[in-house]
């Protein structure tokens, strides 16, 4: 099973070699405007999770701080949204 597989850090490069992950999940599952999953309302996704990726040179960086201040702000209008609403009688 690979979740049982030891791996054993040892040491790290300085950020000009950073590189960025590419996969995950797609662009067509979130509302871009607030970053929310379209299949788990709730769920705010921002960053390296979505199948976006940039070039070297700090784009991927910009795409996480960006993408994470949307989710973040979709997050806290979707609390107070919830906090407003008036149950059923």
């Amino acid at each position: 099973m690979i979740a049982a597989l030891p791996v054993h850090v040892t040491g790290t490069r300085d950020y000009s070699h950073a590189e960025a992950m590419a996969g995950g999940v797609e662009l067509s599952e979130i509302d871009y405007h607030t970053m929310e999953s379209r299949k788990v309302p709730g769920l705010f996704l921002c960053g390296e999770i979505l199948d976006l990726d940039g070039r070297i040179g700090g784009f991927n960086f910009q795409w996480a701080w960006s993408s994470g201040y949307v989710a973040g702000r979709g997050a806290v209008e979707s609390l107070s949204n919830a906090h407003t609403k008036v149950p059923h009688a």
